[in-house]
C-alpha cells in the first residue's frame, strides 16, 4: 500500500527492532512489568504493549514469561452493583478486566491490549481472557462502538470515539460471549466515521478493528495516506506512525 512506501522511505527510526526488544527488557520491573518511562516504578499499563513487540520479534522468552505472569496477577477492581451504581456508571462494576493503574476499576482500553497480549501468548482462551472479553461487550454502548471507559453517565449514552472502537473489535476478534450483538453496530460506525477521521492513532485502531473482521473496504488505504501524510510533520509520531503501520501490511499482526 502507499502508506507502507511513504513510512519506509522517509521514517527511519524503525530500523533496529532488536535493539528495542532489549531496550524493553531492560527497563522491565522485576515483577514483570514493564512501565511508561524507564525507573518508574508504577504504573504498568504498557506492559502489553512490549509483550506484542517481543511476540513479533520471536524473542525476549525470560521477559515475555515475567510479563505474561504479571498481567495474569492484575485485575481490575470490583465494585459492589446498586441501583445508584448502575445509575452512575451504567455498565457492569463486578466484571474484571484490567485498569489503568493497579488497585483500580477496570478499563476498557487496558483490558482490550491485555486480552491481544494473552491470546499472543497463547493464551486467548485463558478464563482471565474470556472474563476480559465480557467487559468488552458490557462496555458496548447500544448505538454502536466503544468510548474510552463508559457507555453511558447517569443514564446518558456516550459517544463512540474510532480509537477505542477499532480496538475493541480487535480483541473481540477472538469471540467472546455474545459479541455479535456489538460486533455489527460497531463496524458500521467506524465506516461512517473514519472517512472524516484525520488523527493518524484512531485510523490505526478503526483500520485494524474492521480488518480483523474483514469489514475494511477498498478505501481504507486512502485513509491510511493522507493520515500518514499529516503524521510525518508531528514530533510525538511514533504510535501514529506505527499503528498505520501496521494497519497497512498485507496481512495485520495483531
Amino acid at each position: 500500500m502507499a502508506v507502507l512506501a511513504m513510512l519506509s522511505t522517509e521514517d527511519k527510526r524503525l530500523d533496529d527492532l532488536g535493539s528495542a526488544g532489549d531496550w524493553l527488557a531492560n527497563i522491565q520491573r522485576e515483577g514483570g512489568s514493564v512501565p511508561a518511562a524507564p525507573g518508574e516504578s508504577a504504573p504498568g499499563w504498557t506492559t502489553p504493549y512490549a509483550m506484542l513487540a517481543w511476540q513479533k520479534l520471536g524473542s525476549h522468552e525470560k521477559a515475555r514469561e515475567l510479563a505474561r505472569g504479571w498481567l495474569l496477577r492484575v485485575a481490575g477492581k470490583r465494585i459492589p452493583r446498586n441501583q445508584e451504581v448502575d445509575h452512575v456508571l451504567g455498565h457492569d462494576p463486578t466484571l474484571i478486566g484490567w485498569p489503568w493503574v493497579v488497585g483500580t476499576h477496570s478499563w476498557l482500553e487496558p483490558t482490550a491490549m491485555a486480552i491481544l497480549a494473552l491470546r499472543g501468548e497463547g493464551l486467548g482462551d485463558h478464563p482471565r481472557a474470556r472474563a476480559g472479553l465480557a467487559v468488552v461487550v458490557d462496555r458496548a454502548i447500544p448505538a454502536g462502538g466503544w468510548n474510552y471507559g463508559n457507555k453511558s453517565v447517569f443514564g446518558q449514552d456516550l459517544r463512540p470515539q474510532p480509537g477505542p472502537t477499532g480496538l475493541a473489535l480487535l480483541a473481540l476478534a477472538g469471540g467472546a460471549p455474545g459479541d455479535s450483538r456489538v460486533i455489527g453496530p460497531a463496524i458500521d460506525y467506524l465506516k461512517h466515521i473514519l472517512p472524516t477521521t484525520h488523527a493518524a492513532v484512531s485510523i490505526g485502531w478503526g483500520v485494524l478493528g474492521l480488518r480483523a473482521h474483514e469489514a475494511a473496504p477498498s478505501e481504507a488505504g486512502n485513509w491510511l495516506s493522507v493520515a500518514a501524510s499529516g503524521e510525518l510533520t508531528r514530533p510525538d509520531s511514533t504510535l501514529g506512525l506505527g499503528l498505520l503501520l501496521l494497519a497497512s501490511s498485507p496481512s495485520p499482526p495483531l
